[in-house]
This record gives structure tokens, C-alpha cells and sequence, in this order.
């Protein structure tokens, strides 16, 4: 057995937008945390731009969509032209099933000042110019070395440590694991910069093509634009980027009569495709870009970290208070993530290998989609589904197999992501919507009666208060209209779990999917049953 003692903090290193989504999903479900980064101050540099509707369900289960919401813009359209013609827009939302329905806009900045906000309102600080120098494990726990801004080194003892300090992580070099994939060989152009001129709609993406050149434009801020283009022969790779050179790309492969001013930020960059070996050594942990990098045009890294953290969450919380089977829990995170990073970079290595300004119109539009958005295989309705995370489908690994999936999973199926839906409260009367419930720090099972309530007493009390019940009746979902968003025929079951992924379900007559799933994940370990009976909180 694992004994491990209840108040040693869990040490998340690296506090960018996964350490910090890791962090507050851990003290959600009342976990001790420290979180260290080695910066002084977080970047002022805005590397992701939108927020998609998967990171922002995962941030209504953290508590801190309200921010968001009220300060991210909603993309409206991506506008599609060649020359001086627009030839397509493309409405942004459209075929998502989601409670947010839309990307936002926000600079990815100020996504790490909300949520490093409601860390602290949770009672952690982020611990700055703090460095993990040295890390090693053993049984029953890590020993990180970190050494602070005068010189001191700490040696802290953690049940576990997770490396979420990005592209050149310090934790996935120490565990020895690889970082497999390529550098393209294309350049790429990126500023941040006002434009004037021209009749430009500042909630929508540009991606323009002329004369065998492509430029894509997203808005940022109140009026700043971000501008990305591909770098011509022309120029040595290595040259840095001007306010020229840009220009000169406007000028001759964009919409036209555009100026750009006041630049911000002008970079030169390689698309780099890489992913680790494995996400997983014992009690270590990798999260984010130090587990997966793809471009750094469109933030789908940053919307992939936050949905690893959700993930890895309260799995860790599980194994760290002895709640379920550890083992089954940990090895799910690699088993379930990993192959997610993995689509995304087989993606865009198959698109990538198009030539960015030769190829007919739809490949174009795909390559640049592909390119700027984060790499995933895009055209119209699909492009926005897949980015939005919401149609991710968990297929690998101990704790999908345990749900008994079927062969071709479809939403809300087992490894499908739950759906939001609309119910009355049965005291009340008032219309309400599931996902603030499937948002809790626990799981949440929802029951379809018909007549009579289903009993569920002996199976779920091993849950004890990791389990919510939400009955779903003739009163409370009147023309079944939940249990059809469910597929659902008649009365039946559907257990989800705290990252709002559909953990089993079944027919009201068939309890044992649901009583191996608590008895495996939900359960309290013996040591765990023995500690709380002796006062010791887990």
C-alpha cells in the first residue's frame, strides 16, 4: 500500500495557463497545491488568441467563466477571399453542441490573470522566480529541488509532481522522456499591429489569397490586429521580421488598401510538431506544452493544456485521498490525452506537406486553417467543431474500457463528452440547465424515471460524496427531452464524470456497469476508510 501523509501539498511547476487550470481543479476538490514558475511575472506576450468551447465548459467547472464571458469577444466569421473578392464567410458556432456555442477572443495574458485570480481566491499564490533544478522518486513520493531568487534551494517532498513548464520542460528532461516530431521548414510572419484603411469587421478572421501568397488576420484586442504570413525565398529565414515586410505581404496577397502601424509584437517562427513518449513516470506528470506543441498561431495548445489539467485533475485527487483504484486512474490520463495531441500533430503533418501558396483554393484555406487555427483538418462546419473540443472522444485506457464504450462512440456515449440540457427544477418549477451541476467536483448521475424511481441505494452508497444524483422525471424533464439528448428509449442511467465525459450509462433494469465503475473509481480504499474512521482527513 501507498501510505502517504494527507497534508503534502501536490507541486504543479510551471504556472501558464495548464499549471494554473491544474492548480484550481486540484483545490476544488480540496487538495493541498504549491505552484511554482520560474518568471518573474507571467509573459506579457499574448501567444493564444481564442478560448474554445471545450476550455470554456472545463472553465465553468473551475468556477471562472464569469471573466471570460464578460470580457472575451465572441468570433463571429471567418472570411474567406482571393484577390479582391471574398468568396466565402463562414458563420463561427455553427454545429457546435455546447453551452458556449463560440470561441472567444482574449488575449492569453489576461486568461492567465483570471484564472491566476481564482487561484488565489482559492488561497494559493503562484510562487515566481522559483526553479525545479533537481527531481528524483522513489515509492512513496517525488523530491523536487527548487531553487529560489536568492540562491536558496528547498528540497520538497511531494505525493506528486507534474512538469506543466512548457516547450523546454525542465520535468520531462529530467524523467528522461523523448519529445518526437519535426520542425517545418516554412517561415512564418506574425505582428500584432493597428490597420487602417480598408472596411474591416473586428469580430472576424481574414484569410486571404492572391499572386500565390496567403495572409490571415484575427483580431486582438480593441483595435489591434494580429497578421500572419509565410516568408518567400526572398529573405533569410533567420532575418528578423519588420513592419515592412508585412506590409509588403498586405499589399500583395491580402484584401487590399490596408496600412498597418503601431506594431506590438513582430516575430519570426517555424511551426514545430512535437509530442512526448509518454505523459506518465510514476508519481511525475507532464501537462500542456511540455507534453505536446503544435503552432503557435491559434492557441489550440493552450485550449489542449487546459483540458489535460481538467483530466489529470481529479484523477490525482483520487489517488492522493486513496479514493478508487490509483493505479487505474493515473495510467487512464496518459492513455486518454495522448492520443488527443496525437491527432492534432498527424493532422497537420498530413496538411502541412501541401505547398502553403500553390494549391487550389479549398486545400489553401484548409492549409492556412490548419496552420493558424492549431493544425486541425478544417473546412467550414468541421473545422469549428473539431476546434471546439466538444466532439473529443476518449477511446483508450482502463477507465474508458471500464464503461464498456460501444464500438463507434457518438456523443454522450461512453468517452464522449456529456450535453448540456434544459430541465425543471421539480421544487421550483424554474427552468435550469445541467451543465452548472455536471460542473461540480464530483460525479454526477443522472437517473431517467418513468413512474416509478429507480433504486439505487446499495450501489451507490461506496460513493458516499464523491456522487450527485439528479433525477430526471415525467415533472422534471417533461417530453423527455433530456433523455432524448441522451438516446435514452426508456428509463436508464448515465454516470459522468467531473471533466463532464460520459463514464457509463445504462438501462434502468441494468445496475452492474454503475456498481463497478463506483466499486473501481468512487470507492475509498481501505487505508483511506481506516484513515477518516481515526479523524485523519484524507
Amino acid at each position: 500500500m501507498h501510505h502517504h501523509h494527507p497534508g503534502l501539498p501536490i507541486l504543479v511547476i510551471g504556472a501558464g495557463p495548464t499549471g494554473l487550470s491544474l492548480a484550481i481543479t486540484l483545490r476544488r476538490f480540496g487538495m493541498p497545491v504549491r505552484i511554482v514558475d520560474r518568471a518573474a511575472q507571467p509573459s506579457g506576450v499574448s501567444k493564444a488568441l481564442a478560448v474554445w468551447s471545450g476550455s470554456l465548459e472545463a472553465l465553468e467547472g473551475m468556477q471562472a467563466i464569469e471573466p471570460f464571458l464578460a470580457e472575451g469577444q465572441r468570433l463571429r466569421a471567418v472570411c474567406v477571399g482571393h484577390g479582391r473578392r471574398r468568396l466565402a464567410t463562414l458563420a463561427v458556432g455553427d454545429g457546435i453542441d455546447s453551452p458556449y456555442p463560440y470561441p472567444l477572443l482574449l488575449a492569453q495574458s489576461r486568461t492567465e490573470e483570471i484564472l491566476t485570480a481564482r487561484l488565489a481566491a482559492l488561497g494559493v499564490a503562484v510562487e515566481r522566480q522559483v526553479e525545479a533544478t533537481g527531481l528524483a522518486q522513489d515509492e512513496g513520493g517525488v523530491t523536487v529541488v527548487l531553487r529560489h531568487a536568492n540562491g536558496r534551494h528547498e528540497d520538497v517532498r511531494t505525493p506528486y509532481a507534474i512538469g506543466a513548464d512548457g516547450a523546454r520542460s525542465f520535468v520531462r528532461q529530467a524523467l528522461g522522456i523523448a519529445f518526437e516530431g519535426y520542425t517545418e521548414p516554412q517561415t512564418f510572419l506574425l505582428c500584432d499591429a493597428k490597420i487602417g484603411g480598408g472596411t474591416l469587421d473586428h469580430r472576424s478572421i481574414y484569410l486571404w489569397w492572391r499572386d500565390g501568397g496567403t495572409v490571415a488576420l484575427f483580431p486582438f484586442g480593441a483595435d489591434v490586429w494580429r497578421v500572419f504570413a509565410m516568408r518567400d525565398g526572398s529573405k533569410s529565414a533567420e532575418a528578423p521580421a519588420t513592419l515592412e515586410e508585412l506590409q509588403d505581404h498586405l499589399d500583395r496577397h491580402g484584401p487590399g488598401d490596408l496600412r498597418l502601424g503601431d506594431p506590438g509584437w513582430l516575430s519570426v517562427f517555424r511551426i514545430n510538431e512535437r509530442l512526448a513518449a509518454r505523459y506518465r513516470v510514476g508519481r511525475c506528470f507532464l501537462a500542456g506544452d511540455a507534453a505536446h506543441i503544435h503552432s503557435p498561431a491559434g492557441g489550440q495548445g493552450m485550449n489542449t493544456g487546459i483540458q489535460d489539467a481538467v483530466n489529470l485533475g481529479w484523477k490525482l485527487a483520487h489517488a492522493a485521498t486513496g479514493r478508487g483504484d490509483g493505479g487505474l486512474l493515473l495510467d487512464s490520463y496518459e492513455a486518454e490525452r495522448r492520443p488527443i495531441a496525437r491527432a492534432v500533430v498527424d493532422a497537420a503533418a498530413q496538411k502541412l506537406h501541401v505547398a502553403f501558396g500553390a494549391s487550389p483554393l479549398r486545400t489553401l484555406v484548409k492549409d492556412i486553417a490548419i496552420s493558424l487555427f492549431g493544425n486541425l483538418p478544417a473546412v467550414q462546419r468541421k473545422l469549428q467543431v473539431e476546434l471546439s473540443e466538444t466532439e473529443i472522444v476518449y477511446r483508450e485506457g482502463p477507465l474508458v474500457r471500464l464503461g464498456a464504450p460501444p464500438s463507434r462512440p457518438r456523443r454522450t456515449d461512453v468517452g464522449a463528452r456529456a450535453c448540456d440540457a434544459t430541465f425543471l427544477e421539480p421544487l421550483t418549477g424554474k427552468s435550469d440547465t445541467l451543465w452548472p451541476f455536471l460542473s461540480a467536483p464530483r460525479h454526477s448521475l443522472l437517473l431517467f424515471e418513468d413512474g416509478q424511481p429507480i433504486m439505487i441505494g446499495g450501489v451507490a452508497e461506496g460513493a458516499g460524496d464523491g456522487l450527485q444524483v439528479l433525477r430526471l422525471d415525467a415533472q422534471s424533464d417533461p417530453g423527455h427531452r433530456v433523455r432524448k439528448r441522451y438516446r435514452l428509449d426508456g428509463p436508464g442511467w448515465v454516470l459522468i464524470r467531473p471533466d463532464q465525459v460520459v463514464a457509463a450509462r445504462g438501462e434502468a433494469t441494468d445496475m452492474d456497469g454503475l456498481a463497478a465503475y463506483i466499486e473501481r473509481v468512487l470507492r475509498p480504499t481501505a487505508a483511506a476508510a481506516e484513515r477518516q474512521k481515526s479523524g485523519i482527513a484524507a
